[in-house]
């Protein structure tokens, strides 16, 4: 969990080694970020999704799986942001609000 998949790089043998997150939650030192995505979108060495040096991310938390989950609630979010004020009753905002949660699953 703690090495760089493409170029083997061990955080516990290059203690400064910053390992950062694909869209498609796979780890990679920034070194081969830089190398592989230098020129362009390219695909990712693990699954082939094609990827940009920009979506990149540093990882927030310990577990990839509260990661995942995070980013998804987050991009769900900005498109279903209704308040309460928005619907006629309260019922309707309800039924709303477990819609959006039923999409983040």
């Amino acid at each position: 969990d703690a090495q760089c998949p493409v170029c083997k790089s061990d955080k516990y043998l290059t203690p400064n080694l910053k390992l950062l997150v694909s869209p498609c939650f796979h780890k990679m030192c920034e070194s081969c970020i830089d190398r592989l995505f230098s020129a362009g979108p390219a695909p990712c060495p693990i699954c082939q999704q094609v990827l940009r040096k920009n979506q990149f991310m540093s990882q927030i938390f310990e577990d990839l799986t509260v990661e995942k989950e995070v980013r998804i609630r987050k991009r769900v979010a900005k498109v279903f942001n209704k308040r309460p004020e928005d619907f006629p009753s309260l019922r309707l905002y309800n039924d709303y609000l477990e819609m959006v949660e039923d999409i983040s699953k």
